[in-house]
């Protein structure tokens, strides 16, 4: 599946590639993970592996294009300047008119409605987010693990065999998210974490952030490691990835299924 997963994200590199959007903003990343469930989602699926591939390199996109307009700083970031802007929200608007153009040669109206629900759902989230209309640091994190998970965890549901997959995913990408929050404080680049628990938290200085997010990440490991352990045989190679990837170390044995 490693290599299968390499060359998609060749192929979704080929397909984004555009040297006028490249030289004023940042090359959109490919997430290794979410290629590779994607990969695994659709993997045993009896369509054509043309038809996987346009399946997979779609919902990539889509992908793409949010993180792209993402790119666009939140109100307490730093400022692009006015070129930057412009070129990050027309790239993610051209990232969007790849998938449709996508979707529209495989002709799958229920994948176009999966896909929209997910879009619309995010979309509700980043507004939550960008507005600070949560509670708690917990409301946060969950708000920001939507954001996450929302369209691979649609599509899970749309593929039905592998609903058991939901929660992992949920976990598993959060993680990921939490780890680069951490990065970015680091780096001293904004992070919304961050920036609730200065505004919210008494005595928040860095040090007690930084343990703070620590702290969660470490909660977050070890639910995922509960669910993990938990997985049928079946799922054997996914949960592989898992500690491959996050280097977990939690029981060796798989839940046989049934």
């Amino acid at each position: 599946m490693s290599k299968e997963t390499n060359q998609l994200k060749h192929m979704i590199e080929n397909k984004i590639s555009h040297s006028y959007v490249e030289k004023y903003i940042q090359k959109p990343l490919i997430d290794y993970d979410k290629l590779y469930i994607l990969h695994y989602l659709y993997k045993d699926l009896e369509i054509s592996s043309t038809k996987k591939q346009h399946y997979m390199t779609t919902i990539m996109l889509v992908q793409i294009a949010l993180d792209t307009h993402e790119l666009v700083p939140s109100r307490n970031s730093n400022n692009m300047d006015n070129i930057e802007k412009q070129l990050s929200v027309l790239a993610g608007d051209y990232y969007s008119g790849l998938y449709y153009m996508l979707l529209s040669e495989i002709e799958d109206i229920d994948m176009i409605r999966i896909l929209a629900i997910a879009i619309k759902e995010i979309n509700e989230k980043k507004m939550i987010l960008f507005y600070e209309n949560v509670q708690t640091i917990d409301e946060l994190v969950d708000t920001i693990r939507d954001i996450e998970s929302l369209l691979f965890t649609e599509v899970t549901s749309f593929l039905k065999d592998k609903y058991e997959l939901i929660p992992i995913i949920k976990e598993l990408l959060l993680i990921n998210r939490l780890k680069k929050e951490k990065e970015k404080i680091e780096m001293n680049q904004y992070s919304p974490i961050e920036d609730y628990l200065r505004k919210y938290s008494l005595n928040a200085d860095y040090g007690s952030v930084l343990t703070e997010l620590e702290d969660k990440i470490d909660l977050r490991e070890r639910t995922l490691d509960k669910l993990t352990s938990a997985l049928p045989y079946r799922f054997g190679s996914f949960k592989n990835m898992i500690t491959n990837n996050i280097k977990l170390s939690y029981n060796t044995s798989i839940a046989e299924e049934g």
